[in-house]
């Protein structure tokens, strides 16, 4: 029985850098984020291809924020191979200047001004500098000649078929690890740490298990970190040795429980520094509010995701800024 419609609970689940808490917070608003009232959403329906295991409607589907970004793109760092100028966003006070926060996007890719947005907020609330790169092989799925925002109707049928030859597993992990070396050789930075939001998610998690390249990850609402049973890749996990920060949403379909619980057990047995922080705010039919991809892609007009997304920015930077004493 659900007694109090108007509130949601994040709960935080932590060892190392965290204490254990749990937050409660108020939402004046009942409105539901569908389709049909914010028609600026793209939605696409569940493919029925052998993709479906791996992509899902809310991977997807977005909503554009509002706002001008703040930095700059810059060619120097870019890693060349047809891949475009890294978006880097500069704090008004760098309070860091040996330290950088290195920022992989979702599938949508550098070109989607929320990416550019959040990382402004990350760098002048952190007082890190963020980079952004273009990691993904053209074409991206909002990209000038890919899919268009707002055609999505064969957007599954598109990734498939040319978004993911493009950017297979391998070849997008090595790109993670040459940005890395082109931010330390080229701006002289001794430090990085990484966050990395659902496709972008499970390469911050690969990161996590060389400190050669990073000092701590965040990893939001991620993406094939689970097969389509909902079980997790435990190789990634058990390798993981930095402190990490895990952004989740309550049963999300693309990192479940049980994925959840089996990556939380490993790093507590592996006494490695770690941080799950779960997200979920139900409506009338008990369904979470909260969805996959709400941190970067989340409504601007729904109050509860609006708060939800400024509680998920608030935890990355105290993660980073907690990681280097600020």
């Amino acid at each position: 029985v659900q007694v109090r419609k108007d509130k949601a609970v994040v709960s935080t689940q932590s060892t190392g850098l965290f204490n254990r808490s749990l937050l409660l917070l108020k939402f004046e608003s009942n409105h539901l984020l569908t389709p049909s009232t914010h028609p600026s959403l793209l939605n696409s329906t569940q493919p029925t291809n052998k993709m479906s295991h791996d992509i899902h409607k809310h991977c997807v589907s977005i909503e554009l924020h509002s706002g001008e970004p703040k930095g700059k793109l810059e060619e120097d760092i870019s890693l060349g191979e047809g891949l475009g100028a890294t978006y880097v966003a500069t704090p008004s006070v760098q309070v860091r200047k040996d330290k950088a926060v290195f920022y992989i996007t979702d599938l949508f890719g550098i070109t989607i001004v929320n990416h550019k947005l959040l990382a402004d907020a990350i760098a002048e609330e952190s007082g890190l500098t963020v980079y952004v790169p273009d990691l993904l092989g053209k074409p991206e799925p909002s990209g000038k000649g890919a899919v268009p925002v707002g055609e999505q109707a064969d957007l599954f049928k598109y990734l498939k078929e040319k978004w993911f030859a493009q950017n297979p597993l391998p070849t997008t992990s090595q790109r993670c690890q040459d940005f890395i070396k082109v931010l330390k050789e080229k701006r002289g930075f001794t430090s990085v740490a990484v966050v990395g939001f659902c496709w972008g998610g499970r390469f911050a998690a690969e990161l996590a298990s060389h400190p050669e390249f990073i000092d701590g990850a965040v990893i939001v609402h991620p993406g094939f970190l689970a097969d389509h049973n909902g079980n997790l890749n435990k190789d990634i996990v058990e390798a993981i040795n930095k402190p990490t920060l895990w952004v989740l949403v309550k049963d999300d379909m693309a990192f479940p429980e049980g994925a959840r619980k089996a990556a939380h057990e490993i790093l507590e047995k592996n006494k490695v520094p770690n941080t799950f922080i779960d997200f979920e705010s139900k409506d009338g039919s008990g369904k979470n509010r909260i969805e996959h991809g709400f941190a970067i892609r989340g409504s601007e007009s729904d109050p509860i995701v609006v708060q939800a997304r400024k509680e998920a920015k608030d935890h990355v930077v105290k993660f980073f800024r907690q990681l280097y004493h600020i």
